[in-house]
């Protein structure tokens, strides 16, 4: 009997020593997982926080920590279910309420972000990164102003709060602050020079503004950061060859096809490089290779036509031109180009047609009514030139060769005073032969 009495005595210390032991070993199993996670090693990290929660199940730390490892780790499910447990255990909790919006977040659920994100404000009004996220929230439902004012907040507690200027950049762009707008990007860009995104945003500012310059100093900083971005290279060789810059924009080119060999408009972008160059046949191997991965790309071969045209081999560049117009039988450009190129044949009755079959598709082509009137000139028809010569030059005030030519169709129909003025306009903008036209059509108006 008195062994039972021991025994039973036994027992009951141990259990007592157990229920003493429970929360120091639940605190250093705790302890343990921090250190695992404060390490990045979140799979090990919920290894200890388990072992912590099954001797404390109540343990809000424990399983707020597990929460964030699982949301680390990509297991949202598992996270959310962690959260949901802190929150029946204390509604108030403000971290499990920001760490559960954070989920709802991800889950694309911004309605319930938001909600949570309020009550987090509500507790803990003071901390950037809940008005961060509840602006990032309403920007993503697109509504900007009630976002600006939580980025405005989020700003206002953290000056340095990189993302959150990169975020309000975005929402400022949406609702037509552009100036605004490339300020944060400017000032998130400051802050954390890594942000490839905010250069690629302030890239679209730029090249609204036709700043070319600052837009590849922008993919300079985005090759910088990722030196196999084929997009940044071709986007930086689009915008040196705005600049004429056709040695550095072929270089990226080059760069944007090494990357990425199937990229057809790097070819046809090169292509435009090297024709710029002068490497005219060079130019033509990038455009047929172009053609080949898309034989339905007419503006490809209209502009193999305009390296063949200063080739001066007109034929070749008029099957171009045949095939760009089958592809596309309301094709301004080409018409226009064919008409150059059948005048260069001196087919001027069939350049006319041209000409109209251009003026047909887009009434303000002003070439067009140029081209025509230089073919009806030619022809002699000089009144029908004069017409296209007006139109032209309403629309085109500095082109100093057409009004030279308009003189000489006005000095055909008798008008000297108004073919003189035109001899005169011609020679102000620079064209030297008008004087040899004064000088035989109007003496009183020669240069001594």
């Amino acid at each position: 009997m008195k062994k039972w009495i021991v025994l039973i005595l036994a027992i009951a210390i141990a259990l007592i020593a157990f229920f003493i032991a429970k929360p120091r070993i639940s605190e250093n199993n705790y302890q343990r997982g921090l250190v695992y996670f404060d390490s990045l090693m979140y799979q090990k990290a919920i290894d200890y926080f388990d072992k912590a929660i099954i001797f404390k199940k109540s343990s809000e730390k424990a399983l707020l920590k597990r929460a964030q490892a699982y949301y680390q780790l990509d297991q949202n499910k598992n996270s959310m279910e962690d959260f949901n447990r802190i929150l029946e255990l204390n509604a108030a909790n403000n971290d499990a309420l920001f760490g559960r919006s954070l989920v709802y977040f991800m889950n694309k659920d911004y309605e319930k972000a938001i909600t949570d994100l309020n009550k987090a404000i509500s507790i803990k009004i003071d901390l950037a990164e809940y008005h961060y996220f509840l602006g990032y929230s309403m920007s993503n439902l697109k509504k900007y102003d009630e976002a600006l004012q939580s980025l405005n907040r989020a700003i206002t507690l953290d000056s340095l709060f990189a993302e959150a200027y990169h975020q309000r950049g975005i929402v400022k762009a949406n609702l037509g602050d552009l100036e605004g707008s490339v300020k944060d990007f400017n000032k998130a860009i400051e802050l954390d020079k890594e942000n490839l995104d905010a250069y690629q945003r302030r890239v679209k500012f730029r090249i609204d503004k036709e700043d070319y310059r600052g837009a590849i100093a922008d993919y300079d900083a985005i090759i910088e950061l990722d030196a196999n971005n084929q997009d940044a290279y071709y986007q930086r060789g689009y915008f040196k060859l705005q600049l004429k810059d056709f040695e550095g924009a072929l270089a990226d080119f080059n760069k944007s096809i090494e990357i990425n060999p199937n990229d057809i408009k790097s070819y046809k972008k090169r292509g435009n490089a090297k024709a710029g160059l002068g490497k005219y046949n060079e130019a033509i191997e990038d455009f047929n290779k172009a053609i080949q991965m898309d034989k339905a790309d007419y503006e490809t071969h209209y502009r193999k036509a305009m390296v063949y045209m200063n080739l001066s081999d007109i034929q070749n560049a008029m099957n171009s031109l045949n095939t760009a117009l089958k592809l596309k039988n309301d094709y301004t450009e080409a018409y226009y180009m064919r008409g150059v190129a059948k005048a260069m044949q001196q087919g001027y009755e069939a350049s006319i047609r041209d000409f109209d079959l251009a003026i047909k598709y887009n009434k303000n082509y002003y070439d067009a009514y140029l081209g025509r009137a230089v073919s009806y000139g030619i022809l002699k028809k000089h009144k029908e030139a004069l017409a296209d010569y007006d139109f032209y030059l309403n629309h085109v005030r500095d082109n100093g060769n057409a009004f030279l030519n308009r003189g000489v169709s006005r000095i055909n129909i008798n008008d000297n005073k108004g073919g003189c003025e035109d001899f005169t306009r011609a020679l102000e903008l620079g064209v030297k032969q008008a004087q040899d036209m004064l000088n035989m059509y109007c003496s009183s108006q020669k240069n001594k």
